[in-house]
């Protein structure tokens, strides 16, 4: 059960826009949330441009935010990495999921965020990456100005921060659960399934992936088919006896399966993607797993992230 998160926030307008929205938070049944902002030890330039009673106002201002939206709220500065400190802090607080945006102005160097992309790579805790996209950015800016005021745009642009909001709201409204029936996935569906939430819409899919099934397996595609029909039917009625307000669909597919979850989300306009956080254990796995890694870059959708240890 996901009672008590973890949120780090860089307290840029993304993780401001992230605490405006935690009311998502207690959909997913958080309760209890500890806040940390990390001073990065690698960034001096930005150790050197925050006052330490700056940073711990603007932490203040964001707990306050959390706890009148009804959470029980500790939060803390804290010196270090990023990803490690987080990391070490959960641990240390035992809580059960670390929540961080997709994306942040002081996280940049990925499309991800350079926090968000190492809490990836190394991922031992239940993750969940909350979606942003841009509602401003500096195009919005340049496009509005003339070449003479072209100097003026080079000074905004050294201290220009987007604006930003949440890719989907509802986080539990319509939820996509890919399955390649392996350990991973199989913790991954105990999870969502014991969680005490109202979800109203539930998509279980398995892709056959035919990087695997063709050219020599295409002749046994419908007993494949009629296997994992099976499969996720067992998993269906086995979530139905838990969350029986629920509404569940079926999906087999054929294809290759980030492609095939990318193309679900957007869709069927999924809000929250879960996935096990590794595959069946081939090489391309040992990091993260190639197809949760593609799903985490380019998914339109909340994703959480499950990883068998947890």
């Amino acid at each position: 059960m996901f009672k008590h998160a973890i949120i780090g926030t860089d307290l840029s307008k993304a993780s401001a826009k992230l605490i405006e929205s935690s009311v998502e938070f207690s959909k997913i049944g958080i309760e209890k949330i500890t806040l940390v902002h990390v001073l990065d030890l690698r960034n001096t330039q930005l150790l050197a441009s925050h006052m330490l009673e700056d940073v711990e106002d603007s932490l203040a201002k964001q707990k306050s935010i959390l706890v009148g939206n009804g959470f029980d709220v500790s939060a803390q500065v804290i010196y270090g990495i990023p990803s490690v400190e987080i990391e070490r802090l959960r641990k240390a607080v035992a809580a059960d999921l670390i929540i961080v945006g997709s994306n942040g102005t002081n996280w940049g160097g990925t499309a991800l965020g350079e926090t968000a992309s190492e809490i990836l790579h190394n991922i031992k805790s239940p993750l969940l990456l909350m979606v942003f996209r841009q509602t401003k950015t500096f195009d919005d800016i340049v496009f509005q100005k003339n070449f003479y005021e072209y100097e003026k745009i080079i000074k905004q642009s050294q201290n220009f921060e987007p604006d930003w909001e949440l890719c989907t709201d509802n986080i539990t409204d319509s939820i996509l659960l890919p399955t390649d029936f392996s350990d991973f996935s199989e913790h991954a569906y105990q999870c969502l399934a014991e969680q005490n939430v109202n979800i109203r819409r539930l998509i279980l899919m398995h892709v056959q992936d035919e990087v695997k099934i063709a050219p020599h397996l295409e002749n046994r595609l419908e007993e494949f088919n009629k296997i994992d029909t099976e499969r996720l039917n067992r998993l269906n009625q086995a979530f139905k006896q838990k969350h029986p307000e629920t509404e569940i669909e079926i999906k087999l597919v054929y294809g290759k399966p980030k492609n095939e979850i990318i193309k679900t989300i957007q869709n069927e306009k999924i809000t929250l993607t879960v996935l096990g956080s590794q595959g069946r254990g081939s090489l391309s796995d040992i990091f993260l797993g190639s197809v949760s890694h593609h799903v985490a870059r380019h998914a339109n959708s909340h994703v959480l992230l499950i990883p068998l240890t947890c």
